[in-house]
């Protein structure tokens, strides 16, 4: 029995030792990095050319946006946009100079997505080294629905990067609060923050894990070194968050400040716009529990939750950051009106930090000798290992049916749209449409007004009726193309009649789907 007893200690001695030279291998970790970001590119790459609006709408609206951007038409002044600016000033440099194409924008959103893959491996790494970094960053680069939104041309991906970055950095500064590391962790913390705020507000959320970590700096600054300190050596303690703070608000004012002439525009679209939706689809909010449940069919979301259970059995307190980040952004999104299932990508970010928190007693138990852990605690460490495992797995084979189930091309009808207004239309002429993305698809393009005619902005009347006709009555308007249905809505229905008493009717399709042109 002794003897047995002695070769399985020196087994599992033999076996932590191994696994500790794995660990600390440079190359080896190096070598995992690059992999995991060259797969992260890949897959992001998939099929981004498929000539398919992949969210049924949002697409077209932003690709229409970039189309009057380069044509030299202001955001907000003349071009109607809903979201804070920073998510069109981020790939239209890519799409400048990729040839102005979808592939060129989407290829914009993939680049900035790989960001939030950084952002999760700086989690990782700063919870729990080097594997907590790799486990990490490839949960988020398998993510379904994540990987889903960095193909798409959508503000939603590039916001959660730059969220997700943003506590990952708060996080390595946490680790590393002073000298000149943490001053260039924390000024970089809050210039990421800004850029994800200003994609897309929902981003906020990201303030609460980063203001958690600041309280607890400055619990540990007063209670174990500020109080002990003289005076004049406290200021080095508190110069990363005054660093944080001033290069948050350069930033802002960076970008804000080339809008300040349309200030007054950009408040109505990023703020006014919104409220105004809230209220008039308020009905819509009923649905948005339903919504948020259907997270429970994520194994991303087990994982996390028993993730956090193993944390709180120990009684890590790292655990409060990532789990009051998911809460907070939870709410918000069962407080925005409308939900829509893109939405619940900012869910992923919290998630994976939660298990990062997790997994760092995981690695303990792996890299050292003697483990005090209680047989509960054991047994939640297996239990996590395996619920990761089995994400992972079932994330691979998410990925691979959502690439097959992809379409082949363009539908029969919409190819023959498309080639109607190509052939009907003059190059430069515009197109008044609740169709941008088949529009961008014949290489045409809407009023700078009416990028979007989505049922939202109707609804909540910032598209009207005598503002369709205004725009439509312009000589470079030439065609007007009813096909989604939304320009047939009761508060716009008056602008159909007016169509067939100044246009011609030159083809129609199915189901009031018609393309006319100006007579």
């Amino acid at each position: 029995m002794n003897t047995n007893l002695l070769s399985a200690r020196q087994s599992s001695s033999r076996f932590q030792r191994d696994v500790r030279v794995l660990v600390s291998s440079r190359l080896i970790f190096a070598l995992a990095t690059l992999a995991i970001f060259v797969l992260a590119l890949l897959l992001r790459l998939y099929r981004i050319d498929i000539p398919i609006d992949l969210d049924s709408y949002d697409e077209g609206v932003y690709w229409q946006t970039l189309r009057a951007l380069s044509s030299g038409h202001a955001l907000y002044q003349q071009t109607f946009y809903s979201q804070p600016p920073f998510f069109v000033l981020s790939i239209f440099p890519t799409y400048l100079a990729l040839g102005q194409s979808l592939w060129a924008a989407r290829f914009g959103v993939v680049l900035i997505s790989l960001l939030g893959v950084l952002g999760c491996y700086c989690i990782g790494y700063a919870l729990a080294g080097r594997l907590g970094a790799l486990v990490a960053a490839l949960l988020m680069t398998l993510d379904p629905l994540y990987l889903s939104q960095s193909q798409k041309l959508q503000a939603e991906a590039p916001s959660v990067a730059f969220m997700t970055l943003a506590v990952g950095l708060a996080w390595l500064w946490w680790r590393y609060p002073v000298g000149k590391r943490g001053n260039v962790l924390a000024v970089l913390c809050g210039i990421v923050l800004v850029l994800g705020v200003l994609c897309k507000l929902l981003a906020v959320a990201a303030l609460v894990p980063i203001g958690i970590l600041l309280l607890m700096y400055l619990y540990r600054v007063y209670l174990y070194r500020g109080l002990r300190q003289p005076r004049e050596k406290r200021w080095p303690l508190f110069m990363p968050l005054l660093l944080a703070l001033g290069a948050s608000i350069l930033t802002f004012l960076v970008i804000i400040l080339p809008f300040l002439g349309a200030f007054a525009q950009l408040w109505d679209g990023v703020v006014t716009f919104h409220l105004v939706a809230g209220k008039v689809l308020a009905y819509s909010a009923k649905g948005n529990i339903g919504m948020l449940l259907t997270i429970r069919t994520y194994p991303l979301l087990y994982a996390a939750l028993g993730a956090a259970l193993f944390a709180c059995v120990r009684r890590d307190w790292r655990i409060i950051a990532p789990l009051a980040w998911f809460l907070v952004s939870a709410v918000l999104l069962w407080r925005q009106v409308p939900l829509f299932a893109h939405h619940l990508v900012y869910l992923v970010p919290p998630m994976i930090a939660m298990i990062a928190v997790g997994l760092a007693p995981l690695l303990d138990r792996l890299q050292r000798t003697e483990v005090g852990l209680a047989r509960l605690a054991r047994w939640t460490v297996a239990l996590t290992l395996l619920i990761v495992l089995f994400t992972t797995a079932s994330d691979i084979l998410q990925v691979r049916r959502n690439f097959r189930a992809l379409p082949s091309g363009v539908r029969a009808q919409d190819q023959r749209v498309v080639a109607d207004m190509r052939t009907l239309m003059k190059p430069d002429s515009l197109v008044v449409t609740d169709a941008q993305f088949l529009a961008g698809l014949a290489d045409r393009s809407t009023p700078a007004s009416l990028v979007d005619t989505s049922g939202v902005r109707i609804m909540t009347g910032y598209v009207t009726e005598e503002q369709l006709i205004q725009e439509a009555s312009r000589p470079e308007v030439q065609a007007v193309l009813f096909y989604t249905g939304r320009l047939h809505f009761s508060q716009v229905a008056g602008f159909h009649t007016w169509v067939r008493q100044h246009y011609t009717l030159a083809r129609t399709y199915s189901n009031g789907q018609e393309l006319w042109l100006k007579r």
